[in-house]
Formats: structure tokens, sequence, C-alpha cells
């Protein structure tokens, strides 16, 4: 009964309703688009992302893993080294040359730490305030790197599948560049170079696709269901209205106030009429 009731009031008050899917449908358009008026434009928000993912393998140039003589331990500090200096800005500067995407739109973590204790592990108030800033970053990147093995761990985040791969696959060519470098200037010899490789090709995908047909349908339903429910409360209200205005109206005892005490029926205006005087 009552939402047979409900339904034939918002039936009644149809135009209102209608009115009600068009502000919960630019609603619905202002959650997944950004609106710009100097000039007039429509952005796309970052509601769907991609991520990817690629290895770096610290080597020798005559490769120490086939090799019994070689030992591992010398790479495996490089590596451990190599993944915190790929978070570091001047790393981020040669990503970001590499990717072809500008510096201060990337955010990079670098590796944990898993044997120290927690309170050693969580990020000091720099490098939180950091992260917080870059939060609202376009592109992410996080290095992670296993001490028992000389390979680092390559993630990024971005806002499509193409854009995901390009930037993991830049850090180990920025890598490798800057390495071979520093290499180059110090006249390292040959057999005492370190080698960067990189294990297969970046690979990525998109992790949330259909997430901006979602909440902009969630919006809609959200705000139209909201907007119903005010209507449902305002038409109480100026019923409730009408009648207090109609008690008003009639005043004390029923009737119209303000001291008319006219009556309503022909016959009862009959009676209330005067008899003329009789002639003497």
């Amino acid at each position: 009964m009552e939402l047979a009731r409900t339904l034939k009031t918002l039936w009644g008050r149809r135009g209102l309703v209608a009115l009600g899917a068009l502000v919960a449908l630019l609603a619905a358009l202002l959650s997944v688009y950004q609106v710009g008026l100097f000039p007039p434009s429509l952005t796309s928000r970052n509601n769907v992302f991609a991520t990817a993912s690629t290895e770096i393998l610290v080597d020798t140039p005559d490769s120490a893993f086939a090799d019994l003589a070689n030992e591992l331990e010398p790479l495996d500090t490089r590596a451990s080294v190599f993944a915190r200096f790929l978070a570091s800005p001047a790393a981020l500067a040669l990503i970001a040359r590499e990717a072809k995407l500008p510096v201060s739109a990337i955010e990079a973590q670098g590796p944990y730490d898993t044997n120290l204790p927690p309170f050693q592990q969580e990020p000091t108030a720099e490098k939180r305030s950091t992260q917080i800033i870059g939060e609202g970053a376009l592109y992410r990147m996080r290095f992670e790197n296993n001490p028992n093995l000389p390979i680092i761990s390559v993630f990024a985040q971005a806002p499509s599948q193409a854009d995901a791969i390009t930037l993991a696959a830049a850090a180990p060519a920025a890598l490798r560049d800057y390495i071979d470098r520093i290499q180059v200037e110090q006249e390292t010899p040959p057999n005492r170079q370190v080698e960067i490789r990189r294990l297969g090709r970046a690979t990525g995908g998109v992790v949330n696709e259909g997430a901006n047909l979602q909440i902009a349908t969630l919006v809609f339903i959200a705000v139209l269901i909201g907007w119903c429910m005010l209507l449902i409360p305002a038409q109480t209200i100026a019923r409730g209205w009408r009648e207090l205005r109609d008690e008003d109206e009639r005043g004390p005892g029923g009737g119209r106030g303000d001291g008319d005490e006219r009556p309503d029926r022909p016959e009862d205006a009959l009676r209330a009429r005067p008899e003329p005087e009789r002639a003497r």
C-alpha cells in the first residue's frame, strides 16, 4: 500500500521527477569527466588504470649464471643498490626522458627491507609527505628486490595499457644507459663491468576496465533515489500547509473566521434575512 501511494505521488509530480533525472545525469557525467570552462573542455577522469611489470637482471658481461666460478653475492648487493637508486629523483628523470613523459607526473617507491623491524620499515615523515603528494600522480612505479637474487622487479601504473608498458620498459633502459655511461667515464675494464639485462618484454593490462560506466551508473541511481525521497516529504509538507491554511480560514468552531458569519447554504441565508415590518 505504501509503495502504491508513493508511486502515485511520484507520478503526480512526474515533471519534478524528470527534472531529478536530468540532475542525476549531470552528476553522473561529472563523476567520470572533468569540465573545463575556459576554454570549454570535457576530460575523462582517471578512474581506469593499467599496470605492467618487468624484471632487471644485474649480471656480468660473460654471465655469472653460466660460470660456477663466479659468485653472485656481489651482484646481489649491486641489485639492491640499483633498486633503491631507481626510486630516486635522478633516476626518475632518466626514466621520464626514456618514456617521453613529464617527470612531475611520475611517483616512485623503492624496495622495503623485510629484515628490519616494523618501526624501521615505516616511512619517515619526509618520505610520507612525498608519498602523499605523489598519490595524485598519473604514473606510479614500484621497485622490489630479493636480497638473495640479483634481480630487480619493476611495477608500473598508468592511465592506459600502452603507457604502463612503456613506463615499465623505460626503467631497464634508463638504468643500463646510466651504468654504461659511468663505466665509460671511469674506464672500467670489460671483465669488471656490470651488465644490465632485461628479463623479457614488459607485459601488462587494464585493471578495472569499465569502472567509469559503473561509477556513473551508481551515481545516477543514488542521486535519482535521493531526489525522489525529497519529493515525498515535500508533498506531505505542502498538504499539511494547505490544511493548516484552511483551518485558519474557517476560524474557531468551524466558521470562516474574522467575524464572517455568513451562512454557506441558500436556505440558511433566507432564514437569516430579517422579516419586513408590518404596516400598523
